[in-house]
């Protein structure tokens, strides 16, 4: 169905503001609402941001706020869920892809939360109904009496293949680097080659680091940890893993921008203040937008990434934005000690696509071998 159709009833119900954190089954509805001057969208770095930004909303103007979130990102919520919307009667539609859902075909980081959505719902006593294109109207409008007579948080549900494709937004800023994610994650692991171990951030960075070390013949000598889900959790692994592990090699932690934003508190867990690690070098690789959800613009352009490593205290900071600085960053780093970061903008030309990590290993077998080669 056009998003438009949704996004009329919304307005007649007086929603908003819109916080979203993207999905690729969201990407057609953010897009319409994005284009709509009526409709104030938000980007924040994550859902329980999102959920502390609709509720200071809602105490001011008195609107029912929407969050927009995939169903793995609903867990996100769920301490501000428990101790502020249902507790201080704030009420907020969630509007949530229900990716994995039983019987459809999806990525495994969604099937355990695909198959337990409804439970995980009526446990936290969250009312919802399922979005449909005939029925949507009675739907929206049923849901939203419910979320205004209880004065606590409702749901819709999202399914695969409601919402009609639309075209993406195109950047305000266009990207002037002609550097590419492949091209960098290929000069990354071409200049630690045998020195280093990796954890791959979720999406295409983690596609084409599997391609690279896979193509040159460089796993074995490289063990990397491939991340599927889990979003934001790519630095607090690194952490880990450089703390303990024992080969001599470097931990180096291939982040995105979106990725990074969503749990940069952990970059405070770095600092050589703290003492905590000395051979990590954590690389962000900033496109500006969320690559795998349709590119939608993320609030990277905004940030200085080096500033803040700076200020949490890696030694060795960095900032580029072609291959030749980016090799020399890398190796240059290397030979140092104490923690290193280099933010390295890219642009938001897709390459070609990489196929997924998961049709060449399940989970357990990537984490086995990334096991069997650093012990």
């Amino acid at each position: 169905m056009k998003p438009d159709r949704i996004i009329h009833e919304f307005k007649r119900q007086d929603l908003g503001p819109y916080i979203e954190v993207p999905c690729s089954l969201l990407g057609p509805l953010i897009e319409g609402l994005t284009r709509d001057k009526a409709c104030e969208v938000i980007n924040p770095a994550n859902e329980a941001v999102a959920m502390g930004i609709a509720s200071g909303s809602y105490l001011v103007t008195g609107r029912v706020p929407v969050v927009m979130t995939q169903n793995s990102g609903l867990c996100n919520t769920l301490n501000a869920l428990t101790s502020l919307n249902q507790l201080y009667k704030i009420p907020v539609l969630y509007l949530i892809s229900w990716r994995g859902e039983p019987g459809i075909k999806d990525a495994p980081e969604h099937t355990i939360m695909g198959g337990k959505l409804e439970l995980i719902l009526a446990t936290f006593d969250i009312p919802y109904k399922v979005l449909k294109e005939k029925t949507h109207k009675e739907e929206i409008r049923a849901i939203v009496r419910t979320i205004r007579a209880r004065k606590t948080p409702g749901a819709l549900l999202i399914t695969r293949g409601l919402l009609d494709k639309e075209g993406v937004r195109k950047r305000e800023t266009p990207r002037k680097t002609k550097l590419s994610l492949a091209n960098a994650v290929g000069t990354i692991m071409e200049s630690a080659r045998g020195k280093a171990c990796y954890v791959t951030t979720n999406g295409f960075i983690s596609r084409e680091a599997k391609y690279v070390l896979s193509s040159r013949n460089m796993e074995k000598a490289n063990p990397s940890f491939y991340m599927l889900g889990s979003m934001g959790h790519a630095l607090p692994i690194a952490i880990g893993m450089a703390k303990n592990i024992r080969n001599g090699k470097r931990v180096i932690v291939l982040d995105g921008d979106g990725g990074c934003l969503m749990h940069m508190g952990a970059m405070a867990q770095v600092g050589n203040r703290l003492r905590v690690v000395k051979n990590l070098i954590h690389v962000v690789l900033d496109n500006g937008v969320y690559a795998s959800t349709g590119s939608q613009p993320c609030i990277s352009r905004y940030v200085d990434f080096k500033k803040i490593a700076s200020g949490c205290g890696y030694i060795n900071v960095k900032d580029v934005r072609n291959a030749r600085a980016l090799r020399k960053a890398i190796k240059e780093f290397l030979s140092r000690k104490g923690s290193s970061f280099i933010h390295v903008e890219v642009n938001d030309i897709k390459d070609r696509t990489k196929p997924r990590v998961s049709e060449m290993s399940s989970c357990e077998e990537i984490k086995k071998a990334f096991i069997s080669l650093v012990s």
